[in-house]
């Protein structure tokens, strides 16, 4: 579901959920300025927003955005949807936590502690009155509460192709599985109601069905069978293809790759197609195999599968982040020597962009001082992407050619 993407993907990103949304059913021809721009349109009044990072998912057909918002989300302001380019794209976030829920939740943890809401109300400094007429006012204002957060579902009909003013049904069923746990103090016949109230169509007959069948299914029976005949189908077999073969795309950063890869192994690892326990192997393999990596990035990550310490993910994250973040200001160190010297052959430029002077030849371009300085320096900026791999013991081939300028050797693959 996507709440639970919303979530996960902020744990992993160390960003508090309550601060983050789920942008869904962006295009991929959608450029960034366009992106930006609806964004910026939709999410002025929320106030300061950053984008995190994008995900191209393969049941969407298109690309997740998680945003960060500068405050908590106001429910009052928030969009549930965003025009923009292919359509409207669907806004996620952790649904709001009433009062009276964290009321529940409160007293929940008071039994649970072996504790009464009398036995803390000293502690509180609440009488035992205020306290029962807490009781009270909760219990009496109940049936009014239910009323006012009562919100319609979408509609939802069960064709391919959703007709104008219906939803697909993963929307539909973020919404209504939303909504079923917000009804929870809803009579069973009430929300049974509520749920047909949002279907047309063949998902219509199918509940009718049931419910002719055995009229005391609950909603929440209902929307199982629903999840079984329109939802996400894969088999495990299917699932784990798309996890073993799942590549960087051309022009795909590698760590939206990461990203994109996370997805589909812990989809896997839902559905059961893969073992948590190898969830870090399968990363470190489909990185080194499927994606084009820098030499430093590629050799550190050898480096720990040779030692047998697959990295996790914020962990491979976090390398290929620094890797990407060395990249760019090398590209941007090198740049200007590169227009000053652009009367030199193409292979010796070359050759100073990947911060190797081997092929040059001895009194020829690149061997001068000046290059002889930027070639040290580069090296020295490799450094942070092996800073946290200092503990791994080196391999003596390695040792032997660490000073050395040319490219070392790579260990054997897969």
């Amino acid at each position: 579901m996507a709440v639970t993407m919303l979530q996960d993907w902020c744990r992993w990103m160390g960003v508090n959920a309550r601060r983050g949304l789920l942008i869904l059913g962006i295009p991929e021809d959608c450029d960034e300025a366009e992106f930006q721009e609806s964004l910026e349109a939709a999410l002025w009044p929320m106030g300061h927003f950053t984008v995190l990072g994008k995900v191209f998912r393969e049941e969407d057909n298109a690309t997740a955005a998680l945003v960060e918002l500068d405050r908590e989300v106001n429910y009052a302001l928030v969009p549930r949807e965003i025009p923009g380019t292919g359509g409207p794209w669907n806004v996620v976030f952790v649904p709001r936590c009433s009062g009276e829920e964290f009321l529940g939740r409160v007293l929940h943890f008071l039994e649970q502690q072996g504790q009464t809401v009398e036995s803390v109300a000293s502690v509180l400094g609440l009488g035992l009155r205020r306290v029962c007429w807490l009781r009270s006012v909760s219990q009496a204002i109940q049936p009014w509460v239910e009323t006012v957060r009562y919100q319609r579902l979408g509609l939802f009909s069960g064709r391919d192709q959703p007709a104008p003013g219906e939803e697909s049904f993963e929307a539909w069923l973020d919404h209504t599985t939303d909504m079923l746990h917000v009804w929870q103090g809803v009579s069973e016949r009430e929300r049974r109601r509520r749920l047909i109230e949002g279907l047309r169509g063949t998902a219509l007959q199918l509940v009718h069905g049931l419910l002719a069948e055995n009229p005391a299914r609950t909603a929440q029976d209902c929307l199982a069978a629903l999840i079984q005949v329109f939802g996400d189908n894969e088999s495990q077999a299917t699932i784990r293809v798309k996890c073993l073969t799942a590549q960087q795309r051309p022009g795909e950063r590698l760590s939206t790759f990461v990203l994109r890869l996370e997805v589909l192994l812990q989809k896997a690892i839902e559905k059961g197609a893969l073992a948590r326990a190898s969830a870090d192997h399968v990363r470190l393999r489909q990185v080194l195999t499927r994606a084009n990596l820098i030499e430093p990035l590629d050799e550190a990550l050898r480096k720990l599968r040779m030692v047998g310490r697959s990295p996790t993910f914020l962990e491979m994250l976090g390398l290929v982040r620094e890797s990407e973040a060395w990249e760019a200001s090398l590209a941007g160190s090198v740049r200007a020597p590169a227009e000053e010297g652009a009367g030199a052959p193409a292979d010796a430029q070359a050759d100073a962009r990947m911060g190797s002077a081997s092929d040059a030849s001895p009194g020829g371009p690149g061997c001068g001082p000046e290059s002889l300085a930027q070639a040290e320096e580069e090296q020295e900026a490799e450094e942070p992407v092996l800073e946290g791999l200092k503990d791994i013991p080196e391999e003596s081939g390695n040792e032997d050619g660490a000073g050395e300028t040319g490219h070392p050797e790579s260990a054997p693959g897969e």
